[in-house]
């Protein structure tokens, strides 16, 4: 537990430094609102977790904030505020597939939390898998309807002059086969259950959550 705290820590910082060099470039390059705006989301962000623990109650699990400060540190500082869409091919696209691994995974976490009694087992493989995907699939649809929204007030996330349907379409697929890939190893992990076998990252993120909030309530 200590040395996943150090190691939570050292991301932290490694999450600043970056975040402070992008906020720079982004703000030199044009001062406007919305980038304003993205360096104080990018300062922000950081602190959900700790806001999530104080509301519901939870346990610190550093793995999960050491994943999720390595996707917002790739979506938010590097994408942003450096301009990573920019150099980097298919950078948006890459994001939104590992989004979909990130919210299946949570997917996970809520129907744990949620099932009576809250016991792995294997009966629950096929039913735990489902909606695992269904949340990544969700969280893709409410996430282009969300740029959608941003789009009309001046900026354009969702690309809709240049793209249209298309970029939003292409974020949906990538996404919901980053669920879909989530859910088959949260079936295979449930089937598997008990076996000397080696659980994938995501069910490892998962076992963490499970083991410090769902497992001693």
């Amino acid at each position: 537990m200590e040395r996943m705290r150090r190691a939570r820590n050292g991301m932290l910082g490694i999450y600043y430094v970056v975040t402070a060099c992008g906020a720079v470039l982004c703000l030199r390059r044009e001062m406007t609102v919305y980038n304003l705006l993205l360096v104080l989301a990018a300062a922000l962000l950081p602190l959900a977790p700790y806001v999530l623990y104080r509301v519901c109650r939870l346990r610190p699990v550093y793995l999960l904030e050491i994943v999720f400060d390595g996707f917002v540190l790739a979506a938010v500082p590097f994408a942003s505020l450096i301009g990573g869409y920019d150099f980097v091919p298919y950078w948006d696209k890459i994001l939104h597939f590992l989004s979909g691994f990130l919210f299946a995974a949570l997917g996970t976490v809520v129907y744990f939390s949620c099932k009576p009694g809250h016991a792995l087992e294997r009966a629950d493989a096929a039913n735990a898998a489902l909606f695992t995907w269904m949340f990544a699939v969700l969280s893709a649809v409410l996430w282009e309807i969300w740029e959608y929204i941003v789009s009309l007030f001046g900026a354009d996330p969702q690309q809709v002059a240049a793209t249209g349907v298309g970029d939003t379409m292409q974020d949906m697929i990538v996404c919901t086969l980053g669920g879909l890939l989530t859910a088959v190893s949260c079936w295979k992990y449930l089937r598997h259950l008990g076996e000397n076998r080696r659980p994938g990252l995501m069910m490892r993120l998962f076992e963490a959550y499970y083991r410090e909030n769902i497992a001693k309530r």
